[in-house]
């Protein structure tokens, strides 16, 4: 989704604040934690909803956590020998934080490796290989006739950089990122989650939303009288999943190992035939 452009600073500035938080579980929900007792080592997994297909909320009674990364890695950790419990933070700031500050073990979220945005990241925590490749969408009010991105569905920020236009974004992610650097006369919303972000869309606060173009994609078809894909934004993004800088836990390359297994049995084919 997401990247980490100047987020280092951020993390420097917060982390004892998101360990303390963490610790007594405000702002966090905590989601169906594995019993501690005698099995397994339990891994704290964290992520940042609503981001569909990758990780979201089901509408079941009660709601349950889905989505493509959610079990990619549920698979994975279970594969190399872990359970797990999930923590769903209010927004990607905290996630972040949290995994740079070792209050999250996994951080799980369309996270961006690559790029600029990744080069920043990775000075406070460490990457598994991608799972995934991604670029950057262009969300629009159904009802809204605009041809956002020309006659074509590529869209170009000479095409989106109008003066007088509003662009919702979220808040430390490539999106706002790659709004900043490609938008400068636009009005630039900047907003801590993707419900705020799709709200300033529907209310007319916001003209478009820039967001990753699979999340534009799931968001439109569970709403499709709502909101539509107007183009794509190519960026060429590669998601990981993050783990504290040292990784203590020696995560990654049991991670890394159990992902090229999933990808030559079948199974990681089999996840992406399911939410995509």
């Amino acid at each position: 989704m997401r990247g980490a452009k100047g987020v280092s600073a951020i993390i420097t500035i917060v982390v004892a604040l998101v360990t303390f938080i963490a610790g007594v579980g405000l702002g966090v929900y905590v989601l169906a934690p594995v019993p501690t007792t005698t099995g397994p080592q339990k891994l704290v997994l964290g992520t940042n909803t609503p981001f569909p297909p990758f990780e979201y909320y089901s509408n079941a009674t009660p709601p349950k956590l889905i989505g493509f990364d959610i079990e990619l890695i549920q698979t994975l950790v279970t594969r190399i020998g872990y359970a797990y419990e999930w923590r769903d933070y209010q927004d990607f700031t905290a996630l972040l934080s949290s995994v740079a500050a070792n209050g999250t073990d996994i951080a799980i979220g369309a996270i961006t490796m690559n790029g600029a945005a990744g080069a920043t990241r990775n000075q406070s925590m460490k990457f598994t290989d991608s799972y995934y490749l991604s670029n950057q969408g262009v969300l629009a009010k159904t009802s809204d006739s605009t041809a956002y991105c020309g006659t074509d569905t590529i869209c170009t920020a000479q095409e989106l950089d109008v003066t007088g236009r509003h662009v919702a974004v979220q808040d430390l992610t490539t999106s706002l990122y790659w709004a900043q650097d490609n938008l400068p006369n636009v009005t630039l919303g900047i907003y801590g989650s993707v419900t705020q972000v799709l709200q300033a869309l529907s209310s007319g606060s916001a003209d478009i939303v820039i967001i990753d173009k699979p999340a534009a994609d799931g968001i439109a078809q569970s709403n499709p009288t709502t909101f539509k894909v107007d183009g794509t934004i190519p960026t060429n993004e590669l998601y990981a999943f993050a783990v504290p800088k040292a990784d203590p836990l020696k995560l990654v390359p049991r991670l890394n190992s159990a992902l090229a297994q999933m990808k030559s049995d079948g199974s990681y084919q089999a996840l992406l035939n399911k939410y995509f």
